[in-house]
């Protein structure tokens, strides 16, 4: 890990936002990420007062699999139970080593690295007080020196601890059939939890297929994938994770959300368009089989290729929707949704809204959602945030809510970060 834990100063905000991005689009390196976040005391940048904070507030959580990986990477239990969700009495049963030998000597974990830049040895933790922070170690308390006559005359042996196992690795392919390498992830395959203002209409995520070769210069995926190069071997090269195909099956919505509506909705392929050009028929048959597999789940699918859904097995329970952010676009969206019926929903994304745009007809829509341009930090620099004027927002309120479709305006649109999304409906 001293590849990506070298650093040892504190995450600016840029730093720390790619982080949460990153967690919620991308699990498979994510005990790397927490582990590099913890010691670089990212909840500062985020402007939260604490690491527990700051797992609450942005929603992060890991699968408690990966306990013994955080712990062994510096995170005291209670961080741990922090980001894992869980108590710190269950956090401290799953960090209790294997190795009978440790046991017997009472060490739990590896050397932990506390927010007081202090390092100690392997040792239990101690009990939680409320007068310690969640998100550092106490110092050890000074212990009297022993007398002459009870000092051991040569150090007690310490148990080595078991290599760790080289990591499984999977071959990925690529659009063109290339091989990738890529570690097998630890814990069976889920959805990834979103938060924010991102993906304001569904709580999950779900990427069996990564990459896109349209080349949008502000695409906020394409800076995920640079920044965080382990998680995205193939740089933005379309790829397709076959490991990822169970999630559907294995994902379980948490009990105090049961009844949200937005629980039930995935967005599938938020790093990658399943449907461009490139992608082969076989990962988008493969895709589709596992969603019609699990109607359970509301599907959100969008694409800048939306022709290549005519003729395809949609889900009955998809939100099928398309992204124009130019008006050379405007023409292909009308036609193919034109042809498209039998699913739940059909919305149009025009997110960033680049332009000023001209539609024919929009009652083939049921929704139009519509948002700004965020600023992003691309491979070859930075894009700058862009707001559409409000007279190209009005236009196409107007004319949205004329052919009966509903609108949701993302609160990116108006500049100010604590602006929750506006809803409209047609004759409210």
């Amino acid at each position: 890990m001293t590849d990506l834990l070298s650093s040892s100063a504190d995450m600016n905000a840029a730093e720390a936002k790619e982080f949460v991005d990153y967690i919620h689009s991308v699990q498979d390196e994510a005990p790397r990420r927490v582990i590099d976040a913890y010691r670089r005391r990212a909840w500062l940048a985020r402007g939260f007062e604490s690491w527990a904070a700051m797992c609450d507030g942005d929603d992060l959580r890991l699968p408690r699999e990966v306990t013994a990986e955080l712990r062994a990477g510096g995170l005291s239990i209670r961080a741990v139970a922090s980001v894992t969700g869980v108590g710190y009495g269950t956090a401290q049963r799953d960090a209790e080593p294997t190795d009978p030998s440790a046991q017997q000597n009472g060490s739990v974990g590896s050397a932990i690295q506390g927010l007081n830049g202090k390092n100690y040895g392997a040792q239990p933790d101690p009990d939680p007080t409320p007068d310690v922070p969640l998100w550092d170690e106490p110092e050890p308390e000074p212990q009297p020196d022993p007398a002459p006559a009870s000092r051991p005359t040569a150090p007690t042996p310490q148990p080595t601890p078991p290599a760790r196992p080289a990591p499984v690795m999977l071959t990925l392919r690529t659009h063109k059939g290339d091989a990738v390498d890529y570690p097998k992830p630890a814990a069976k395959a889920t959805f990834n939890e979103t938060t924010g203002d991102g993906i304001s209409w569904a709580s999950w995520s779900w990427n069996p297929v990564t990459g896109c070769l349209h080349g949008c210069d502000y695409c906020y995926a394409r800076a995920i994938a640079a920044r965080f190069p382990d998680g995205f071997p193939a740089g933005f090269t379309p790829l397709f994770h076959h490991e990822r195909l169970s999630a559907p099956a294995n994902t379980t919505i948490p009990a105090a959300h049961r009844d949200d509506p937005a629980y039930r909705r995935v967005f599938v392929c938020s790093m990658a368009d399943l449907y461009g050009r490139w992608v082969p028929d076989e990962w988008i048959e493969q895709v589709h089989a596992s969603m019609l597999a699990t109607p359970e789940w509301e599907y959100l699918l969008l694409t800048k290729f939306p022709g290549r859904y005519v003729g395809l097995d949609l889900p009955p329970n998809a939100w099928v929707g398309t992204s124009v952010d130019e008006q050379k676009r405007v023409r292909i969206a009308e036609d193919a949704f034109r042809k498209i019926d039998g699913v739940k929903v059909k919305w149009l994304s025009l997110e960033p809204l680049k332009e000023p745009l001209e539609f024919d007809d929009l009652s083939m829509f049921d929704w139009v959602v519509i948002g700004a341009q965020t600023a992003t930090r691309q491979p070859d620099g930075p894009v700058d945030a862009f707001a559409p004027p409000f007279e190209w927002v009005a236009r196409i309120v107007v004319q949205a809510l004329d052919a009966g479709c509903r609108v949701h305006m993302k609160p990116n649109l108006f500049g100010n970060p604590g602006m929750v999304p506006l809803d409209l409906y047609p004759g409210a």
